[in-house]
């Protein structure tokens, strides 16, 4: 999916983004998202933001076309008011581009980079307030080390429950699982206002998890 924001405001500003994040979530019923509606059965989607408006094109193969043939796709354009019900914006509001990957009957799965952990931690508060169903589903972190090389930690999430998802999310980008260590479980139990033998059960559950999920 294509995703461009456009609001007569100009300016030039790089950042190195650190943490992969995919969302799993659904617009809010106040809402008709023209991604959750057209998007199921796209083969592509476009999407543009101006002046309040978003604007949404899919493209779909036609269900006769067959293989070699050259049919041009049906096309499908709508308009609709942004409000602050709509997910996409939120994105925005934290430098980062929303791509969708996935349109299903139950939800919208979202990709987007991120600089840190604040910023992920934010998103997600926000998020939350303008949707009805919001689940953390994979988290990456990357950082560089030596150059062209780089130290990769992955959490496929979809295994835990909501409180699992926050705390392995918190260890990840806070760096509690890099070597060395950026963070410890004092820190991390601070952060939630948790004790430290609370933290440390949350992070046994998830990592018996994921250990498990792992060899399946």
């Amino acid at each position: 999916m294509t995703e461009r924001s456009s609001n007569g405001e100009s300016g030039d500003t790089e950042e190195a983004r650190r943490l992969y994040v995919e969302f799993e979530l659904s617009a809010s019923g106040a809402v008709a998202c023209p991604v959750e509606v057209y998007g199921r059965d796209a083969d592509r989607i476009d999407r543009q933001s101006s002046d309040g408006e978003c604007h949404t094109e899919t493209a779909r193969a036609h269900d006769d076309e067959t293989e070699g043939s050259s049919t041009d796709p049906e096309i499908r354009h709508s308009k609709t008011e942004i409000t602050s019900e709509c997910f996409c914006p939120i994105f925005f509001d934290y430098d980062c581009i929303p791509k969708i990957t996935e349109v299903t009957d139950e939800a919208v799965v979202i990709q987007a980079f991120l600089p840190d952990r604040d910023h992920l931690s934010a998103l997600i508060d926000d998020l939350r307030e303008a949707t009805d169903d919001l689940s953390l589903r994979r988290l990456t972190r990357v950082d560089s080390v030596d150059g062209d090389r780089s130290n990769r930690v992955t959490l496929d999430l979809s295994t835990l429950t909501e409180t699992e998802r926050e705390t392995a999310a918190m260890a990840v980008s806070s760096g509690y699982y890099e070597t060395p260590r950026e963070t410890s479980v004092g820190e991390l139990a601070a952060d939630l206002d948790i004790t430290k033998s609370a933290m440390s059960q949350r992070l046994s559950s998830v990592e018996s998890k994921l250990a498990l999920a792992a060899f399946r």
